[in-house]
């Protein structure tokens, strides 16, 4: 079968479970056929595609249909212009988190040494080591499933070597007392709602809750964090977190209340999506 044939009949299935179905069906025609996304246009006007090539399109486009997150069908996914692996046991990186990575590679000099806490892929922190030189990170995970995908993808980047996995409840006692200090903090940390998730897509109800679920008012990370990061800061150091779009003002409380200034940032859509606390 024609790879255009393919092409348009997979983006007039994947129409019904996504807006992007365009994207998506070329992204899964170049995961299969092995095609580099500069040379899909020509392929597509003129390859001819392999019985099993096509079954493994159908196989793909109903895992999606079923509500499959294309990345975890995939296993990977793209961030900050890197391609990460991702499975199952991992948020699915997105483009609002690339604001607060870009506050972290702002921020980091040579010999500087930070932690990136609920780390997940390693995306936040493996990006900002590949920008950076002379920088050195340690991820810190719950989950023993995200923190061998974010030790995988360090590998794939070649960043093993300045970057140290480790397995902590950040709701466990000081977690952070055995680590040594910092001159940043970063987080992602999981900040909706309990009451909301239900509502929230099938594809996102298909990551982790664990990483999703920030109690009954999703600030239950951010007041633990807050409580104990400025700890294991050195004096002019940066915690750094992404927020959900409306806890600003919240944010902004639960640092005046501790004493900690902080400013905020917006997302591409200017939404509020990064708030810095300094400290002195």
């Amino acid at each position: 079968m024609r790879a255009d044939a393919v092409y348009r009949a997979l983006c007039t299935r994947l129409a019904a479970v996504t807006e992007a179905a365009d994207y998506e069906a070329r992204d899964i025609l170049e995961a299969v056929c092995h095609v580099d996304d500069r040379a899909f246009p020509l392929f597509r006007m003129h390859a001819v595609l392999t019985a099993a090539q096509t079954e493994e399109i159908g196989r793909i486009a109903a895992r999606r249909e079923a509500g499959e997150p294309l990345a975890y069908i995939l296993g990977r996914s793209w961030f900050y212009g890197i391609q990460f692996a991702v499975t199952g046991d991992c948020l699915i990186p997105q483009a609002d988190t690339e604001i607060v990575t870009e506050q972290l590679i702002r921020r980091l000099a040579p010999g500087m040494r930070f932690a990136d806490l609920c780390t997940g892929s390693g995306c936040i922190a493996l990006t900002a080591l590949h920008h950076t030189k002379g920088t050195t990170a340690i991820g810190v995970d719950l989950s023993e499933g995200a923190l061998a995908v974010a030790r995988d993808n360090a590998r794939a980047l070649l960043l093993e070597d300045r970057f140290e996995a480790v397995r902590a409840d950040v709701f466990a006692d000081d977690f952070l007392e055995n680590m040594g200090t910092f001159d940043i903090i970063v987080s992602n940390p999981p900040y909706i709602a309990s009451d909301v998730i239900p509502t929230l897509s099938r594809e996102v109800l298909a990551e982790p809750h664990m990483a999703l679920d920030g109690g009954t008012d999703g600030l239950r990370f951010y007041r633990r964090l807050l409580d104990v990061c400025p700890r294991h800061i050195r004096r002019g150091g940066v915690l750094l977190f992404e927020i959900g779009y409306d806890q600003r003002e919240a944010l902004t409380a639960l640092c005046r209340a501790r004493g900690l200034l902080c400013e905020c940032y917006s997302d591409f859509g200017g939404n509020d999506r990064v708030i810095a606390v300094s400290l002195s």
